[in-house]
């Protein structure tokens, strides 16, 4: 495995200013998995409910997440706090966004593509989280992951 520093190309900048960097590339990897550290903003995240086809793991480090998860059916939504762990499956209806007075910090773990993700919804949307503007123009780079954006 190689060691890695964080450098520019390794930030990603995504819905404001929120920041995540790369910690382990799906390349660094032989295209299994990548490792990111996610900084969320309060208020800040991915607002917007949706899918994805595959799994996430994510982490508290630091601060306070609002979390929406679907299980069983249903959407329960709770306050994940430092030391809390969160499986998001294949399918499952999700959000998340920082609920504290200060920028939260989560470590993230999902598939080589995962990062490339960020990526494109860095490029499609640099501005904050607009209710109506944002799904507008994340909506194509969510299809071309074949995920979805849903309704509440």
């Amino acid at each position: 495995m190689n060691a890695t520093t964080a450098t520019d190309a390794r930030t990603i900048h995504f819905l404001g200013n929120n920041e995540i960097t790369v910690l382990l590339s799906g390349s660094e990897s032989g295209g299994t998995f990548s490792v990111m550290e996610l900084v969320v903003q309060p208020r800040g995240g991915a607002n917007a409910l949706h899918t994805d086809r595959w799994a996430e793991v994510f982490h508290v480090l630091d601060g306070e997440v609002e979390w929406t998860l679907e299980r069983d059916g249903h959407l329960d939504t709770w306050t994940a706090r430092k030391g809390d762990t969160i499986v998001v499956l294949p399918g499952a209806k999700h959000r998340f966004a920082g609920s504290g007075e200060t920028p939260c910090r989560m470590l993230t773990i999902g598939p080589a593509e995962y990062e490339q993700f960020f990526r494109a919804l860095a490029d499609a949307w640099q501005g904050p989280f607009d209710r109506e503007r944002t799904p507008q123009a994340v909506g194509p780079v969510f299809e071309r992951f074949g995920m979805r954006l849903c309704a509440a």
